[in-house]
């Protein structure tokens, strides 16, 4: 156990991708600071997407944005408010026509936080009397391909641009014949950072063992804190998509920054803009997620972001021109009250 850890330790120091947070954004605040001056507003960045709270930057409804974007580009969704009743919740699965495995997600969640698979009935009980926020259910898309796209438009343009792409990664393992899944899973590095949660699951058999050639994903949920690869897809990059993304994000009202998450039948199906199905949309708290590719650097990394947050002033500035707001520190802070008495 010792040397596993001390494995593990070495596998965060050496890939930054795994550093803290405030590690990757501690040069990216001071740059933050001297947008604000220059906008005469700590909350400039409120103004990009003005329909958004906070312009998406935390706390933001993942339904609000999910109800303007048509049914045939989402999966079937279900808006769950906290502490229903269960025999409400399951007549809505009824009329919607929902299938297990669902999907779960707090509406106002962050970074994987709350996301899981429910394969029954049973657990998807569980999952709503442990909650004690609002979440969606969503249709589980089971198609092998998912990515997520950066979408930019500026106010004063027709049509935008996607500066990053960024194909996701299912952690995965490939049996041997021999070794039992427990085994695979800490003979690689990304798996070992999450060992302890995935061993933890009621539904992963850590004793399997798995034939030879034979792939196992041991977590289908696509985010990168619960050990999915984040790969640069930019050279996926087609005018079908940005025609496909320039169209949709005229369906969101006053939307000019952000990510959609989403699936897609397969890599050629997405790169032709075929079968799209966008299971979130994020604002400005969005990253150029492909800045984190393994073989990434961390200071062209950090100069993307910093590309990315000159793009967020320039919208916001264009936008005040057109007389959008940002928020007042008097709204701001309601937010941030309204968040904390949340959590």
């Amino acid at each position: 156990m010792r040397c596993a850890n001390r494995s593990t330790f070495a596998t965060k120091l050496l890939h930054w991708e795994y550093w803290p947070t405030w590690v990757i954004y501690f040069p990216v605040f001071f740059y933050y600071l001297f947008l604000s001056i220059k906008a005469r507003s700590f909350f400039f960045f409120t103004a990009t997407n003005p329909e958004m709270e906070m312009g998406g930057l935390y706390n933001c409804s993942k339904y609000k944005q999910l109800k303007s974007i048509p049914n045939t580009f989402k999966p079937i969704t279900l808006y769950v408010a906290a502490n229903s009743p269960w025999a409400l919740v399951q007549s809505r699965i009824v009329e919607k026509k929902l299938d297990y495995p669902l999907i779960a997600k707090p509406d106002r969640g962050e970074r994987g936080r709350g996301v899981a698979l429910l394969r029954n009935a049973k657990q998807l009980a569980a999952y709503l009397q442990e909650s004690r926020v609002d979440f969606l259910v969503q249709e589980y898309i089971e198609s092998p391909f998912e990515a997520g796209v950066f979408y930019y438009r500026l106010p004063e343009e027709a049509s935008g641009a996607i500066p990053s792409l960024v194909v996701k990664a299912f952690l995965t393992v490939t049996g041997d014949g021999l070794s039992s899944v427990e085994e695979l899973i800490f003979r690689i590095p990304r798996a070992r950072l999450v060992a302890k949660a995935l061993l933890n699951r009621s539904d992963m058999d850590a004793s399997e063992i798995l034939p030879a050639g034979t792939k196992k994903i041991l977590e289908p949920i696509g985010n990168h804190n619960r050990g999915t690869t984040f790969l640069d897809g930019n050279r996926l990059i087609s005018l079908e998509l940005l025609n496909f993304f320039d169209a949709l994000s005229y369906q969101l009202p006053n939307f000019h920054y952000g990510r959609f998450d989403l699936k897609a039948p397969s890599k050629a199906a997405f790169t032709n803009a075929e079968g799209i199905k966008i299971l979130e949309v994020n604002g400005v708290n969005a990253e150029p997620a492909h800045i984190y590719d393994p073989n990434a650097r961390f200071f062209t990394g950090v100069r993307t972001l910093l590309r990315h947050w000159q793009l967020i002033y320039t919208i916001s500035l264009q936008n005040r021109k057109l007389g959008v707001k940002p928020a007042t520190l008097k709204e701001a802070w309601k937010h941030f009250k309204v968040w904390k008495n949340r959590k």
